[in-house]
């Protein structure tokens, strides 16, 4: 995933770079510990990016490495995030959850 002169790889070592697109000089490298088997989202200022022991990991879009968020979905994440009508669908191996800012329902399995 590409944008503002910041390029996001994931490999299946576990490991998130965040590169100059450019020179492919790295920014900085974050060991998630688990493979990532999906490409990395960007949505606004976010990245996100599943692995499989199925944690999502949130990082600013950023040269310096931060970790906004990291929450485990309950099983394997192999898939990359989508956004759609301002929505963002996780799909890990039992379930896809469908996560919207401001939303006040309680989850339901369907």
């Amino acid at each position: 995933a590409i944008k503002n002169d910041l390029l996001f790889v994931s490999d299946f070592s576990g490991l998130v770079h965040c590169l100059d697109p450019k020179t492919g000089k790295p920014h900085w490298t974050y060991d998630m510990f688990a493979a990532s088997w999906a490409s990395p989202l960007i949505v606004e200022d976010k990245v996100y990016l599943g692995d499989e022991d199925g944690d999502i990991t949130v990082f600013r879009l950023s040269k310096e490495q931060e970790i906004v968020s990291e929450v485990n979905m309950g099983s394997s994440v192999y898939t990359t995030p989508v956004i759609a009508n301002d929505t963002l669908f996780i799909a890990n191996r039992n379930r896809v959850f469908a996560i919207r800012e401001g939303a006040k329902s309680e989850p339901s399995e369907q």
